[in-house]
């Protein structure tokens, strides 16, 4: 979105261009925190219905 954002505010010419350092380390700044967070919380537990290639369970009145 941050980089969006500075591709959609370059174009508009009323606007001074923002400084191509400060954008790169700003995303680099989130990509950082978003890597940290991910680590802290661990990998995602998934329930086993909703893995991939999972089959679901038979009803367990019969029907199909």
């Amino acid at each position: 979105e941050l980089r969006e954002a500075a591709d959609i505010a370059a174009g508009e010419w009323w606007q001074r261009a923002l400084p191509e350092q400060r954008l790169l380390a700003a995303e680099r700044a989130g990509h950082r925190t978003l890597a940290a967070t991910a680590q802290r919380q661990g990998p995602p537990v998934r329930a086993p219905e909703t893995r991939r290639g999972a089959v679901a369970p038979a009803p367990a009145n019969g029907a199909a």
